[in-house]
C-alpha cells in the first residue's frame, strides 16, 4: 500500500534498482493506480505491486496484515553493498542478522513497508564481518550486479496457531510445513515455514496464541500471492475451495493473469494466480510499465479517469524527495503489540 505514486516508483526503482512493469489502475477501485515492479523481464516471483491510496490511515502488523517481505541476493558479500547503498540514499538498515543458513538486513520503504534483503550464506560469514566490511567501504554510488535483487525469497504473515495454518496450507494448496521453531528474535514466538519441494520456505509465518489483529492501511502488505503453472491448476484449487466450503472469489481474469482469493484461519488474504499471459500480452518487453495502461472495458473512461489520477498528483506534490524513512525494528521479527506507528 502506498500514499503516493511518484515517490513510490522513485524508490522502488532509483533505491532498489526494480523496473516499474506495468502502469494501470486498480481494477476493483478504478481511480487510484496499481503500480508493478519487477527485475527487468517481470520474472514470476520478482514482482510486487503497490495500490495507490492516498488518504488511508496507517496500518499495523498483526492478523490479516502480514509482518513484511523479503528479496534474495545471491551471494551474503551483497549486504555489505546494500548497508553502504542504502545509507548513501538515507535509508538505515538494521541488521545484520544471522538466520541460520542466511543472512539478512531489513528496512524500510518510504511508506513504512518492512523489507528483508537475504542472501545464502553457506561460507558461514558472521555478521560482524558483513558490518565492518559496509563500514569501510567507500559509498557506494551504484547498484552493482552482484547486488540486483533476483525475486522474492519468502513473505512473512502472522498466525495465532501454527499447527491449522499447517494444516490449512497442506490440505487446501497442497503445501508441506518444513519446520516450526522458536523466533530467535522473540522466543516466545514461533516462526512456521510453508512451501513445496522446490521452494520449502517461501512462507515463513511468525506465530503467537497471543498476536493482536492487524490493520491494512498505508505501510501494510495487502495480499500475499502464489503463483500456479497453469490454467488447470487454480481451477482444481478453486474445486477444492468450493467443494470444501472455504468462501473464495471465484477466478477473476485481470488480462495479464487470472486470479483466485481467499483467506488463511487468520484472515491474511491470499491470492493464487496464473502465469499466463504475462505483462507482454498489451505492451512489448521494451515498452513495460511506460505508459498507463487500461483495459478495453476502461478505455472508454480514460480521459477520467485521467483527470481523477492528476487530482492525486496534484494533492501529493507537496511530499519532498527524498522522504524521512522510518528504522526498521531491532530486532526486525518481532510480532508487534498492534498499534499502528507514527
Amino acid at each position: 500500500m502506498t500514499s503516493n505514486e511518484a515517490i513510490n516508483r522513485r524508490f522502488y526503482t532509483e533505491v532498489l534498482g526494480l523496473r516499474r512493469v506495468k502502469l494501470s489502475v486498480n481494477q476493483d477501485d478504478i481511480y487510484h493506480r496499481h503500480l508493478f515492479y519487477a527485475d527487468e523481464r517481470g520474472t514470476t516471483g520478482s514482482a510486487i505491486t503497490f495500490f495507490e491510496w492516498p488518504n488511508l490511515p496507517r496500518g499495523s502488523v498483526g492478523l490479516g496484515s502480514p509482518h513484511h517481505l523479503s528479496y534474495s541476493v545471491r551471494k551474503a558479500d551483497a549486504l555489505s553493498g546494500w548497508i553502504s547503498w542504502l545509507s548513501s540514499n538515507g535509508v538505515q538498515a538494521t541488521g545484520p542478522f544471522s538466520r541460520g543458513r542466511r543472512m539478512s538486513v531489513y528496512l524500510r520503504d518510504p511508506d513504512g513497508v518492512t523489507l528483508e534483503i537475504t542472501a545464502p550464506n553457506d561460507e558461514s560469514i558472521t555478521a560482524d564481518y558483513i558490518a565492518d566490511s559496509a563500514r569501510k567501504a567507500s559509498p557506494s554510488k551504484a547498484i552493482s550486479s552482484e547486488m540486483r535483487l533476483v525475486g522474492f525469497d519468502h513473505a512473512s504473515p502472522v498466525t495465532s496457531d501454527p499447527v491449522l495454518t499447517s494444516k490449512f496450507f497442506n490440505r487446501f494448496l497442497g503445501l508441506e510445513s518444513s519446520f516450526t521453531g522458536r523466533n530467535p528474535d522473540q522466543p516466545s514466538t514461533e516462526i512456521t515455514a510453508i512451501g513445496n519441494a522446490d521452494r520449502p520456505e517461501f512462507l515463513r509465518y511468525l506465530g503467537s496464541s497471543g498476536a493482536p489483529r492487524g490493520f491494512v492501511g498505508h505501510g501494510s502488505v495487502h495480499h500475499i500471492a502464489m503463483a500456479v503453472e497453469e490454467d488447470e491448476d487454480q481451477l482444481r484449487l478453486l474445486r477444492h475451495l468450493n467443494d470444501t466450503g472455504v468462501g473464495n472469489s471465484g477466478i477473476v481474469d485481470r488480462f495479464w493473469f487470472k486470479s483466485l482469493y481467499f483467506h488463511d484461519p487468520d484472515g491474511n488474504l491470499l491470492e493464487v494466480a496464473t502465469k499466463k499471459p504475462g505483462y507482454t500480452a498489451d505492451e512489448t518487453a521494451g515498452e513495460l510499465g511506460t505508459r498507463l495502461v487500461l483495459l478495453k472495458w476502461l478505455e472508454p473512461r480514460r480521459s477520467e479517469i485521467e483527470t481523477r489520477l492528476k487530482q492525486t498528483d496534484q494533492k501529493n506534490a507537496l511530499a519532498a524527495w527524498p522522504p524521512r524513512y522510518q528504522v526498521a525494528h531491532s530486532p526486525p521479527e518481532e510480532i508487534p503489540d498492534g498499534r499502528p506507528e507514527g
